[in-house]
């Protein structure tokens, strides 16, 4: 299909588009708990008579085969909350929608990407004749940092499942309804989540000399990491690193005995992130030392891979994109700083990640995702769906060979998750 079409067969599932994406986002769940999230989507699959498997941990990964044997392409939407407070309000006005449960919400558009994969699912289980090789859909659980991916591959990689090419989608305020982003190459950065604790001596403010306290060693510390990345890090090498929390002490005239701190680096070049890692580790041992304060590393996770668009899928999703929007609505976006973990489909196959305009400054749709305000203009969810199907036709509408220049890790997701230095995530459902 071309010239537009998918957009018109979108279109006519908008209500349904909204009616998934609307529930969800009323009954958030957060990473990891997805538990009526995922069957909610499990029995739209069961009324589609999609095949699908319920993956524990991580997610449901369905299925459908087309009219003969050949590749596969797997499509991929996130279904997880975050643990934010959601605003009635958007930047200018009433929400059309908001969360029912209190500390969670869908302040990312994983409600709107499982909305447009599963409306997919319902067109292409009437393309089945158009195309050959197999259409995986997979709905990832925690994507926000619970790392479920793992689980997913651990079933692809035990039941040797083929996937070719991934590709994945995300929601973008930044670009009006109708506008698709994309780029080749590194498109999401990669990162470092720390939470350091400085132990300390307590004491009374009014004898400091008898005590030993942690938040002087604390700023010691945060003025050093401000220099790591100018004394370090080349400057055509993108890299930020943020403190996001900082507790320590109850009373004005006590020294308290501990601090902790927390927060993210991100980087677009692993090997950047290795360098800057390293030498963080070595400026808040070095300065605890000086201080004679001691630093337990409680996380100190990563550095995690960026998501890197190989260039030849790139070209593909570009040439699906122009089959959704007129060709000048398809834009080149900037490398993000945000992390992803579609970066772990795309160390191991030939993948894409795009993104859907969904913002409108006239109806207040401006916030970027993770803030109270975060809000979307339901009128770009048809874009989103047909940009699935368009990708999945395109990629399987002729044979396609692995691109000569694309490096697969080598290893499972056991070796992939000690590169990255993540623990094996906790499980919820045994």
């Amino acid at each position: 299909m071309s010239d537009l079409l998918w957009l018109e067969e979108a279109k006519r599932l908008y209500s349904y588009s909204l009616k998934i994406r609307r529930h969800l986002h009323e009954h958030p769940e957060l990473t990891s708990r997805e538990f009526q999230t995922i069957a909610y989507i499990i029995k739209e699959l069961e009324a589609e008579t999609v095949s699908y498997r319920n993956i524990p941990d991580g997610g449901v990964l369905a299925w459908l085969d087309g009219a003969e044997e050949g590749q596969s392409v797997l499509l991929r939407a996130d279904c997880d909350a975050l643990p934010i407070q959601e605003s009635e309000n958007n930047t200018r006005y009433q929400k059309t929608c908001v969360s029912q449960v209190p500390g969670v919400a869908h302040a990312c558009g994983h409600d709107a990407h499982t909305a447009m994969l599963l409306s997919a699912v319902k067109i292409l289980k009437d393309k089945t004749s158009q195309f050959a090789g197999r259409i995986y859909f997979l709905f990832e659980r925690g994507e926000e940092g619970g790392n479920c991916i793992y689980y997913v591959m651990k079933e692809i990689q035990k039941e040797k499942i083929q996937i070719d090419a991934c590709y994945g989608i995300h929601v973008d305020t930044s670009f009006p309804v109708g506008t698709i982003g994309l780029r080749t190459g590194t498109v999401n950065s990669g990162n470092v989540n720390f939470e350091i604790r400085l132990h300390g001596k307590k004491g009374h403010g009014s004898r400091p000399d008898k005590a030993n306290n942690p938040i002087d060693c604390f700023l010691a510390i945060g003025n050093a990491l401000k220099d790591l990345r100018m004394k370090y890090i080349s400057p055509n090498s993108p890299i930020t690193y943020n403190i996001g929390s900082v507790h320590s002490g109850e009373k004005r005239n006590i020294v308290p005995d501990s601090l902790t701190f927390l927060g993210t680096v991100r980087f677009h070049e692993r090997e950047s992130g290795l360098i800057f890692k390293e030498k963080m580790s070595q400026t808040i041992e070095g300065i605890s030392q000086v201080y004679d304060c001691t630093a337990e590393f409680v996380e100190f996770t990563g550095p995690s891979f960026p998501v890197y668009n190989e260039p030849v899928n790139s070209a593909i999703a570009k040439e699906a994109a122009e089959n959704v929007v007129a060709q000048d609505h398809v834009v080149e976006v900037p490398v993000g700083m945000g992390s992803e973990s579609f970066s772990t489909l795309s160390a191991f196959y030939p993948s894409s990640f795009l993104r859907i305009g969904v913002g409108n400054e006239e109806k207040g749709i401006t916030a970027s995702a993770h803030q109270s305000d975060f809000d979307i203009d339901e009128e770009g969810l048809p874009y989103g769906t047909a940009l699935y199907c368009s990708l999945a036709l395109t990629y399987l509408s002729e044979k396609r060979d692995v691109p000569a220049d694309f490096q697969a890790f080598e290893g499972d997701i056991d070796d992939f998750r000690k590169a990255a230095n993540r623990p094996v995530p906790k499980r919820y459902d045994q």
